[in-house]
């Protein structure tokens, strides 16, 4: 059905917009299995480059000189881009320096240990030809980390909660009676995280992701709630479809007794939820005690780009999280 769609509906896309290329960026290290798959996979004129990020590996896994050799055998050095960092940036900061090298037109982020399936790339960029202040999600499949068994997923938004914890939103059946609706992108409130399409100039428009943040966690809220204010939209792309690995523990260390996550998810609080931050405390009352460090340059991005409030995203955007919120005006 999706081969169909694309047909019929974006031929004029791949022949006026031949000239988009993308850029993959992986970060902490590139998986040759999962590289061997965007190169078997995506149509060479769309792939510009592929940049593989390694956060300061550790020297029985570092991999910059057998990943150079992969390529060089497989005759994609001059579409690989190999760069390391001698010191542990995290997932979130390695990720922006990654992007920071790019010269696509596109950057697609993904993690190493992801695989894309047959047509994968094209139903992202679609979207971001017609509306190029779109940051287009894929169709999020599982791949068992031990056997590597694949599974798909279901069509899904993706939302959050007031922990700033992220969440599916399924759809309703009814949603999929008509056929169209199936293949054609929708809206959606949030993003999940790794896995994205956002054009390279938007991506430094909206200030890139947070380098304030540490390692891991909120930074896809952070981007989600500044695209959707600053003007932007998120819309997933069904008939796109990555697998993803996720993972049965982390095979990294955080900072000291640091939790990352709540850490970042105050950065975003304070930097965008406004009179609705204290939902946040709330349901994380431990961050009220946090030092978030400086967050100056989200809110001078705020003014520059004339963004929305928290108020306007959650009537337009995602009525059904402020359903559960607690009044601007009421107390804890």
């Amino acid at each position: 059905m999706c081969q169909q769609h694309f047909r019929r509906r974006f031929l004029h896309f791949h022949y006026y917009r031949s000239s988009q290329r993308s850029a993959i960026s992986t970060s902490s290290y590139g998986n040759s299995h999962s590289i061997s798959g965007i190169f078997d996979r995506t149509p060479a004129h769309l792939l510009h480059e592929v940049i593989l990020y390694e956060d300061a590996s550790t020297a029985e896994h570092q991999l910059t000189d057998y990943l150079n050799e992969f390529a060089s055998i497989n005759g994609w050095s001059n579409k690989i881009i190999v760069k390391r960092s001698d010191e542990r940036q995290g997932l979130i900061r390695a990720k922006t320096l990654a992007s920071r090298l790019a010269t696509g037109d596109v950057i697609v982020f993904m993690d190493s240990h992801c695989e894309v399936t047959k047509r994968w790339l094209e139903p992202l960029l679609a979207p971001i030809a017609e509306n190029p202040n779109s940051v287009v999600l894929p169709i999020v499949d599982i791949i068992h980390p031990i056997n590597f068994e694949y599974s798909k997923a279901m069509i899904a938004k993706v939302g959050f909660d007031w922990s700033l914890m992220s969440r599916w939103i399924y759809l309703n059946w009814e949603y999929f009676d008509v056929e169209e609706n199936n293949v054609k992108p929708f809206e959606s409130p949030s993003m999940s995280g790794g896995l994205l399409a956002i054009r390279r100039e938007y991506f430094r428009t909206l200030g890139e992701y947070d380098m304030g943040m540490e390692i891991w966690g909120a930074e896809n809220v952070d981007l989600s709630l500044k695209t959707w204010m600053c003007g932007g939209r998120i819309v997933v792309a069904p008939c796109s479809r990555i697998g993803h690995a996720f993972r049965m523990r982390r095979p990294y260390k955080g900072k000291g007794d640091m939790d990352t996550s709540l850490l970042n998810s105050l950065r975003v609080a304070k930097t965008w939820l406004g009179n609705y931050e204290k939902n946040f405390i709330r349901a994380r009352p431990m961050a009220a005690r946090l030092d978030y460090g400086d967050i100056n340059a989200g809110l001078e991005l705020k003014k520059r780009l004339n963004c929305k409030d928290m108020e306007w995203y959650l009537t337009n955007i995602y009525p059904d999280l402020k359903l559960s919120a607690i009044k601007p005006n009421d107390e804890l």
